[in-house]
């Protein structure tokens, strides 16, 4: 009896620490702990080998052995084309043709020309918002005064000192806001009969030379004024595509003296305005064609708007529109700071109807 009772005892005092222990195991398998036990046994110490068959849990994957990450759906991101700080330019164009002058229709014409006028100038950004620029001109010509004779001369346009603000509007986005002050030295009496025999012949050279850029620069062209100029602009840039649209208004303000004879046509009176107004409004885009050599093509198409003329022929008879729509195709090239373009001129009827012209130009950058 007394051996039976010692057993039991024992086995009591045996079995608790065990069902202690087998408690404190669930529970640190429930909470994810471990005890603090440091006995030495290998039991406690020992960890199962890394692989697909680890027991008990997700094989860890060494850096190694980690899958490539797959990128989908994610683009470059688009980086506009670095612009230049300093630009000079060198502008030739070569036309052919006639354009109309203050007066009757059927006696107020330029005779059939060839004509050379040349543009130059440059614009340096001040800031990369803030630009200045300069624009001059000088043009050539040959004028036929009778079948089988003609005369020669030579004419400079206004200087235009120019500034633009570029407002943007996102990465590939923005506004251009631009104005200008034009020196009123361009040569030339545009008065109808005036006796300033070499006067009338520079006008008529820049009368020319505005018909074949397209009535595009009255600011340039028109002598005895004094050009201001405002215009606002939109310019958008994509991969291999540029797209542009701008509009001003060039007021023309007059400095020099009254018509001599404002009835020196019989069938209508001349009125020489004290400020003339054009608008002309442009679109256009460009197409890169070739990377390497770097290649483009493109085409602008304007509307200029003769507001109100410097001098206008006032009559019963009906007046020429004042509307002009004018084309212009054109491709280019860059080599590096060198940047070569030709343009093809054409005014599809209007007031600049008679005459086309080829435009050279050509940017250096630094």
């Amino acid at each position: 009896m007394r051996l039976c009772l010692a057993l039991a005892l024992g086995s009591v005092l045996v079995s608790a620490p065990v069902y202690a222990q087998d408690d404190d195991r669930k529970k640190d398998e429930k909470t994810g702990t471990g005890t603090s036990m440091d006995t030495g046994d290998p039991a406690y110490t020992e960890t199962s080998d890394e692989g697909p068959y680890k027991p008990g849990g997700v094989t860890k994957k060494k850096k190694g052995d980690a899958a490539p990450k797959v990128r989908r759906g994610k683009k470059e991101k688009f980086q506009p084309r670095p612009r230049d700080p300093f630009v000079v330019f060198l502008e030739p164009l070569v036309g052919f043709g006639s354009t109309r002058l203050p007066g009757p229709v059927t006696e107020s014409s330029t005779g059939d020309a060839t004509l050379l006028a040349f543009q130059a100038g440059g614009r340096y950004d001040l800031t990369p918002k803030l630009s200045l620029g300069l624009e001059l001109g000088w043009s050539t010509a040959s004028v036929e005064t009778t079948p089988g004779a003609s005369v020669s001369a030579t004419a400079f346009a206004n200087p235009v000192i120019l500034g633009e603000y570029r407002h943007s509007l996102s990465l590939a986005t923005t506004l251009p806001l631009f104005a200008g002050l034009g020196i009123p030295i361009g040569q030339g009496d545009p008065s109808p009969g005036t006796t300033d025999t070499v006067g009338a012949r520079q006008a008529g050279i820049n009368a020319l030379a505005d018909a074949a850029h397209g009535l595009l620069e009255p600011e340039l062209y028109q002598p005895e004024r004094l050009p201001i100029l405002l215009g606002v602009g939109l310019r958008h840039e994509m991969k291999g595509l540029e797209l542009h649209a701008w509009t001003k208004f060039v007021f023309g303000i007059n400095v020099g003296g009254d018509l001599q004879d404002p009835s020196y046509f019989p069938t209508g009176t001349l009125n020489l305005n004290t400020v003339a107004i054009r608008n002309v409004t442009l679109v256009g885009l460009t197409v890169d064609v070739l990377e390497k050599p770097e290649l483009w093509a493109g085409v602008d198409a304007w509307l200029a708007t003769r507001l109100i003329d410097p001098i206008e022929f006032e009559s019963g008879a009906t007046q020429p529109s004042d509307l002009q729509f004018v084309i212009e195709p054109r491709i280019g090239a860059r080599f590096g700071k060198i940047r070569p373009s030709l343009g093809f001129i054409l005014p599809l009827g209007g007031q600049a109807g008679d005459i086309w012209a080829i435009r050279l130009h050509a940017d250096y950058a630094f």
